[in-house]
C-alpha cells in the first residue's frame, strides 16, 4: 500500500478492436462492493484493444502509478500481455502484476515459472479471489493464504487450494447496473448463465465449472432494460448456447420482444443449430436475433469422436434452413487441424458448409487452449503447437505443416469469395 493507506489498482483488458471486457467489469464491480475494500482501494479500468503497442500501454499505466495491475489474458492477447508485463517490471519495479483468465489459470505454475515479471495468477472464477487478494494486500497478510491463487513464496512457486464456485451468481454485481461499465452500441454483452452443456475437447467455455449456474431472471431483465435505456439498440449475449432449452428460449424471447418492437437487435448469439426447428427460429426472430454463430467445426467422424462433439448432418442442415427462412444469417465455423481430421475431412467440411449457403462461413486454425482436453492430450494426439506463443497448431498427425498452410489459404480464398458473392447480391 501507499503511504496514504490507499491501494491504487489498474485493471487492464486488451480486447478485439471495439469490444469491451465484461469479465473485467465483473471483477471491478465485485471488488468495489466488498465492504472490506471500500475507502481503501481505488480502481482505474483501461478497456483497450489488442492491436496497441506494449510500450504505449506501459506508458499509460506508468502515468497512473498503480500499486497493483490486474490483466485479463486471452488467447488473442497473450503475446502482447507478456511483452507488456516485461516492460512494466522495468518501468514500475514495485508494482504487483496479477494475471487472470483462461489463458493462464489452468497452467498458472508454468506461466509464473517462465515469466519472472509476474507476481500472482488468479485461477478459475476470479471475482471473489481477486477481492480476497486485494484484501490481503491491504491488510499485509500472506497472499499464498488466499484460495484460488498461484504466487511466489520464498523463492518458489506455490498454489493455494482451488476456490469453490459462487453459489449465487447474483452476488456478482452487474457492471452496467453498478455503473462500472458504460454500455456501447454494438459491443455490449449480457451473460445469463455460466457453464456449458457440451464438453468439446478444443473448447474451454465451461471453464471447469462442471454445472450450469444462472443469473436470476430479474437480473437479466434489469440488464436488458439498462442497456436499452442507455440508448443501446444492438448488443449480444455471451451464453455458450442461447437456445439452451426451449423453455428458456421462450422466456428470453418474451423478455426481448417488447424492446425489439422499439428497435432492439441482437447480433451473433451462439446456438445449437441441431436443436432449432421452425418454432425455435421464430422465437429467435421475435427476440430480435439477426445473426447466429454455430459449428459444425468438423464433419470428420474421427475428429468428432476425439473432440467429443456430436454432429448430425440432416439436423444441422435443417436448423440452418429454418433460420434462413426467418431471415437470420448463420455463421458456420470450421476448425482446421483438429486431431483425427485428414485433408479430405476438412475439404468435406468446406463443401458441406458452402452447400448450406448459410450467409457467413468462418475458418480458423486450431489453437490448443490450456485446460482443454486437447491440451492435456496434445502429446498423445500428436499435436505440434507453438507453446510459447498463441498455441496455434503447427501440424497434426494427420495433416503436415505444408498441407495445413495450403488448407488455410484455400479456406481464406473460399470464405472471401463467398462473402463477396453475397455482398454483390444484397
Amino acid at each position: 500500500m501507499s503511504g496514504e493507506g490507499f491501494l491504487k489498482v489498474a485493471l487492464v483488458a486488451l480486447n478485439a478492436t471495439g469490444y469491451q471486457s465484461l469479465a473485467l467489469g465483473y471483477i471491478r464491480a465485485f471488488a468495489q462492493a466488498d465492504p472490506r475494500l471500500q475507502g481503501k482501494v481505488g480502481f482505474t479500468t483501461l478497456d483497450l484493444s489488442a492491436d496497441l503497442d506494449p510500450w504505449w500501454l506501459a506508458y499509460r499505466l506508468a502515468q497512473l502509478k498503480p500499486e497493483v495491475v490486474g490483466i485479463s489474458v486471452m488467447c488473442w492477447n497473450r503475446c502482447l500481455v507478456c511483452d507488456l508485463c516485461s516492460i512494466l517490471r522495468k518501468a514500475l519495479p514495485d508494482v504487483r502484476i496479477v494475471l487472470g483468465g483462461p489463458e493462464v489459470g489452468p497452467i498458472a505454475e508454468e506461466v509464473l515459472a517462465r515469466n519472472s515479471a509476474l507476481d500472482v495468477i488468479v485461477r478459475g472464477e476470479g471475482e471473489e479471489t481477486f477481492a480476497e487478494l486485494l484484501h490481503a494486500y491491504v491488510k499485509g497478510t500472506p497472499v499464498w493464504r488466499v484460495d484460488g491463487v498461484t504466487c511466489r513464496r520464498e523463492g518458489g512457486i506455490v498454489s493455494s487450494p482451488d476456490r469453490g464456485l459462487l453459489s449465487r451468481l447474483d452476488d456478482v454485481p452487474s457492471p452496467y447496473l453498478a455503473g462500472v461499465m458504460q454500455p456501447n452500441e454494438g459491443t455490449a454483452y449480457i451473460e445469463t448463465y455460466r457453464g456449458c452443456p457440451h464438453s468439446c475437447g478444443y473448447c474451454f467455455e465451461g471453464k471447469g465449472y462442471g454445472r450450469i449456474r444462472y443469473f436470476s431472471n430479474e437480473r437479466v431483465e434489469a440488464e436488458v432494460d439498462a442497456l436499452f435505456s442507455a440508448g443501446v439498440r444492438t448488443f449480444s449475449f455471451i451464453d455458450p448456447v442461447f437456445n439452451l432449452t426451449r423453455d428458456r428460449l421462450v422466456w428470453l424471447s418474451g423478455v426481448l420482444a417488447p424492446y425489439v418492437a422499439r428497435g432492439l437487435r441482437l447480433h451473433t448469439v451462439e446456438v445449437d443449430v441441431e436443436h432449432i426447428d421452425s418454432t425455435a427460429a421464430k422465437l429467435l426472430r421475435a427476440a430480435g436475433v439477426v445473426s447466429v454463430e454455430t459449428g459444425p467445426q468438423s464433419v470428420g467422424p474421427e475428429a468428432l469422436r476425439i473432440c467429443k462433439r456430436a454432429f448430425d448432418r440432416e439436423r444441422f442442415a435443417s436448423g440452418v434452413a429454418a433460420l434462413k427462412a426467418e431471415g437470420i444469417a448463420v455463421e458456420c465455423d470450421l476448425i482446421v487441424g483438429l486431431p483425427g481430421d485428414h485433408t479430405s475431412d476438412v475439404l468435406d467440411g468446406m463443401r458441406f458448409v458452402v452447400g448450406l449457403d448459410p450467409g457467413i462461413m468462418q475458418m480458423s486454425t486450431l489453437h490448443v487452449l490450456p485446460g482443454t482436453d486437447l491440451w492435456n492430450r496434445a502429446d498423445e494426439l500428436g499435436l505440434d503447437m507453438m507453446n510459447e506463443l498463441s498455441h496455434e497448431i503447427v501440424c497434426s498427425q494427420e495433416i503436415g505443416f505444408t498441407d495445413l498452410r495450403r488448407l488455410e489459404a484455400l479456406g481464406s480464398a473460399i470464405t472471401g469469395v463467398y462473402r463477396a458473392r453475397l455482398e454483390s447480391t444484397t
